[in-house]
């Protein structure tokens, strides 16, 4: 056994077991053409497929850079072939890539390398790539592609969460929907940081409003308002009321109301009972009929204005 730092690729076919159900024969026709493309990309880029198992298979590469352009290309290569297919019968694969040192022995691949390559390929999404941020580390700059951070992800059997990235390499609203999805949110929490400021603003006012009425109401029902509130609110200007119709008039000109002279003190202000006050209007002229004139003549005597 030997030890090497190695970047491990892993790759799975989406939905294998139902592509096989619908028709198993096609399926394994269709996974031996794609097992032959990944592997002519593999040699290229200088890799070594180490190991395999049904729908699955693991490669070594020297590079993290040439794993992920491996990767980018297979990727890219399978979605044009799915073209010429309906979409329940396209055959994807998932790609996980990690780096890190691992045992070799006899010409297979053990250890946290290779665990944690085959868990970033769970998730990834179908027809996508998922690598570490050690990979990522080493890849960025140096790839035409855009690198989602998708944070610390706790995987099976992983004693410590693993920081992923998605590899986004076309606009097919898959590997990209994820970077969406980091720009979208800042706009959708702006706009509801409004919308709640807004809200809370409002409430605020009729409590205000509320605590007001509440406050100038009297026992009996009418609003009153203290000296402050009066203060604050100055009172609305009111039009005078219509000046009322002069009293009709008599047939016989009303005697003349004879008043004292205002110099006078309230000492020399002769005041008189009402009973005298009304026979002084009969004496005056005043008739037994009730008027307004009457009315004021006896109120005038009264008040000791009339002499």
């Amino acid at each position: 056994m030997r030890r090497k730092i190695a970047a491990i690729l892993v790759a799975h076919i989406a939905d294998y077991g139902r592509l096989v159900a619908d028709d198993e024969e096609e399926t394994l026709r269709r996974m031996a053409s794609c097992r032959s493309i990944i592997d002519d990309f593999i040699t290229i880029a200088g890799g070594r497929i180490f190991n395999t198992a049904g729908d699955a298979l693991l490669a070594e590469f020297p590079s993290a850079v040439e794993a992920v352009r491996c990767a980018i290309d297979v990727q890219e290569s399978l979605r044009t072939r799915n073209l010429a297919y309906p979409g329940s019968r396209q055959m994807s694969y998932r790609i996980g890539i990690g780096i890190g040192d691992v045992v070799e022995r006899e010409g297979d691949l053990l250890g946290d390398g290779v665990n944690i390559a085959a868990r970033l390929e769970g998730l990834a999404e179908i027809g996508g790539i998922c690598i570490s941020r050690a990979v990522y580390e080493q890849v960025t700059n140096k790839l035409s592609a855009r690198f989602v951070d998708i944070g610390a992800r706790k995987v099976k059997n992983i004693p410590a969460p693993v920081h992923a990235y998605v590899v986004a390499t076309w606009d097919d609203g898959r590997s990209s929907g994820a970077s969406q999805a980091t720009a979208i949110p800042a706009s959708a929490k702006s706009a509801k940081g409004w919308l709640s400021v807004t809200l809370i603003g409002v409430i605020a006012l009729c409590a205000v409003a509320s605590a007001f009425l509440l406050a100038t109401q009297r026992p009996d029902g009418k609003a009153s308002l203290s000296t402050n509130a009066a203060a604050a609110f100055p009172p609305v200007p009111t039009s005078p009321p219509p000046a009322s119709s002069p009293p009709p008039t008599s047939l016989s000109p009303a005697p003349a109301i004879r008043r004292t002279s205002s110099v006078k003190n309230e000492a020399e202000v002769t005041k008189r009972s009402f009973q005298s006050c009304k026979d002084l209007a009969a004496q005056r002229g005043w008739g037994s009929t009730e008027s307004l004139g009457k009315t004021a003549f006896i109120t005038a005597c009264m008040k000791g204005d009339l002499d």
